[in-house]
């Protein structure tokens, strides 16, 4: 028996020897029995990829006088969910130099044409076993990190919701505007003081989304949300994602015809920056922007001006896109 000390090994190697009628099986059997951290199954061809199934080895070992099978046994087992990745080593004495080619066709691991020296057995038997081990602890851990990431992602939009956030643009989110709007709607109330809308919606989007593919739209409304905080001068500004593929700026204490000015200021910019559009007849990326405006009074809501904004995008939309409608509140 070889020691633990002689071929050391931190966990079992099991092998299953497959062919347990063959000569070579039985000289493979006795070189292996007994030997510390082997742990030996013998099963026949015929019976053994239903045990490999069930021990799930660490190596497979096929013995054969000559390779006659032509690589059938080792095709099976690579074309198994079970057994794909398991090292397969054939050891086939007197086997003609056909058969090594076949055999690594099929998808051996290893081939030895000779039978080997009990070193230089257990040398491979715990080196690929090892390599197997390595390998499942390596897809185990990538497993692990992909589902550490797709936790911190969730945990990353839920942060970014509770701070009123929108997950892909990083301007304020819908729930937010809403929130802020609904505030400001009041204090402009109290002041005396008018309050402006801004809606913005991408023209064509559904075009470019079909066209180039959601992470090329992604990309846009990325772009697009820059363009709009950027054309914001004033810490009370606000720029949200309204939905899908529309924007709203809020403007408190800001007239009509100062709405309009900046509505035209995003629009003129996000034309100039040229994102090229994928419809031919576009060229470029735009958008149609309505402006809503209204000193509040006692017995308005913020819903009336959200509306009149909306009713003024499709107005831009019906008069050719690309434009900027106003509408008082």
């Amino acid at each position: 028996m070889i020691s633990d000390s002689e071929f050391p090994s931190s966990l079992p190697c099991r092998v299953l020897l497959v062919g347990s009628a063959s000569p070579v099986a039985a000289a493979l059997a006795e070189t292996l029995s007994g030997v510390d951290g082997v742990e030996l199954h013998q099963a026949d061809q015929s019976e053994a990829r239903e045990r490999a199934a069930a021990l799930a080895p660490s190596v497979l070992l096929q013995a054969l006088h000559g390779y006659e099978d032509g690589g059938g046994f080792v095709h099976a087992c690579r074309k198994s969910d079970v057994l794909k990745d398991v090292p397969l080593l054939v050891i086939a004495p007197q086997a003609e130099a056909a058969g090594r080619e076949a055999a690594f066709a099929a998808g051996a691991t290893d081939y030895l044409a000779h039978l080997p020296a009990r070193t230089e057995l257990l040398a491979r038997v715990r080196y690929h076993a090892d390599a197997h081990l390595a390998r499942q602890q390596r897809d185990a851990a990538v497993c692990r990190l992909r589902a550490s990431e797709a936790t911190l992602a969730r945990a990353q939009v839920e942060i970014e919701q509770l701070a009123g956030l929108d997950a892909l643009t990083g301007v304020a989110s819908r729930s937010r505007f809403d929130h802020v709007a609904q505030n400001e709607w009041q204090r402009a109330r109290r002041n005396g003081q008018p309050l402006s809308v801004l809606v913005c919606d991408v023209d064509h989007f559904d075009q470019f989304n079909e066209r180039l593919g959601q992470d090329a739209g992604d990309l846009c409304l990325k772009k697009l949300a820059g363009l709009l905080v950027g054309q914001l001068k004033r810490p009370s500004d606000l720029a949200a994602r309204y939905s899908g593929k529309a924007f709203a700026i809020m403007l408190p204490d800001t007239s009509l015809d100062g709405a309009v000015r900046v509505a035209e200021a995003c629009r003129a910019s996000l034309e100039r920056l040229a994102l090229s559009h994928p419809a031919p007849e576009r060229r470029v990326v735009t958008m149609s922007i309505g402006v809503a405006s209204s000193v509040p009074a006692e017995d308005a809501g913020l819903e009336t001006l959200l509306e009149r904004a909306d009713e003024a995008l499709e107005a831009a939309k019906a008069r050719g896109r690309n434009r900027v409608m106003a509408l008082r509140g």
